[in-house]
């Protein structure tokens, strides 16, 4: 049977998130649910009826939480946060999310003490294990960008009673060994993503690399279509595509793409 590990619940307090939070726009206006299936579903729907630039749709548990690729996102009461952020932005910055975001929310984790890194193109890994999750739903129409950024951080929950994440989650809690404020905390992702959303190309990718995980490191790539392959990370590109350099010594440059660190005990031979 698996481990249990349960505490009393701390419902969230949006009252105490709005006193920590320092933005013009970001997080300012909130739907709050106790229970929902997806904050992106509740996320769609709020954008298709005029909700403002920085609308922020959390839930206390999702009962149909998605994570890329369809995958199901575990999503259990009063620990965690889940959350979706609306964003509307001019195109230039719209096109960048895939680096501001992870940026913004990896520099608020590291605040509290969390040795936390990105992991390309848009997970937090932390002591070698997933700490955060993101998906960003993308569009264009009348030269501005919309987003329905979903992000789920593992807070103060133990993902490790989970069987299937027992070797490969962790949370905030368990880095730092203490329960953290989760209205603090998501009020700095939202405090960071307004910086962030503001930042120089340049700064923010400069930032986006010192904070990665995979640079310099071989890791499996598995593209859209075609067979995985190995490689080693070796840059991160303005427009955040990560550049690798595969076994036959040709660099290639993944836009979209699977990226698995490779254990070290495998790492420096090749495949046949």
């Amino acid at each position: 049977m698996p481990r249990e590990w349960r505490r009393p619940l701390a419902e969230f307090d949006p009252a105490a998130f709005h006193r920590a939070l320092l933005t013009v726009d970001v997080g300012r206006f909130m739907v709050f649910r106790e229970v929902i299936d997806s904050t992106m579903v509740v996320a769609r729907r709020e954008l298709d009826e005029g909700a403002p630039h920085g609308t922020l749709v959390m839930a206390e548990e999702q009962t149909a939480g998605r994570g890329r690729k369809g995958r199901t996102f575990q999503s259990p009461r009063g620990e965690n946060l889940y959350f979706t952020l609306l964003l509307r932005s001019p195109l230039d910055t719209h096109r960048r999310l895939p680096v501001l975001v992870p940026l913004a929310v990896c520099r608020a984790v590291t605040g509290l003490g969390v040795q936390a890194a990105i992991k390309w193109p848009n997970d937090l890994w932390a002591g070698g294990r997933k700490l955060c999750g993101m998906l960003i739903d993308a569009e264009l129409a009348q030269g501005q960008g919309f987003a329905m950024v979903g992000i789920g951080v593992n807070v103060n929950g133990d993902p490790t009673i989970i069987p299937e994440l027992a070797d490969i989650a962790t949370s905030v809690r368990r880095e730092l060994g203490r329960d953290v404020s989760r209205e603090a905390l998501l009020a700095a992702i939202c405090n960071e993503l307004e910086v962030a959303l503001q930042l120089a190309p340049a700064e923010a990718i400069a930032r986006y690399r010192a904070a990665s995980l995979v640079l310099g490191r071989e890791v499996v790539v598995t593209p859209l279509s075609g067979l995985p392959f190995v490689a080693r990370a070796e840059s991160i590109a303005q427009d955040g595509s990560l550049v690798v350099l595969d076994s036959t010594g040709q660099r290639r440059s993944l836009n979209a793409a699977e990226v698995t660190l490779r254990p070290a005990s495998e790492a420096g031979s090749r495949p046949a």
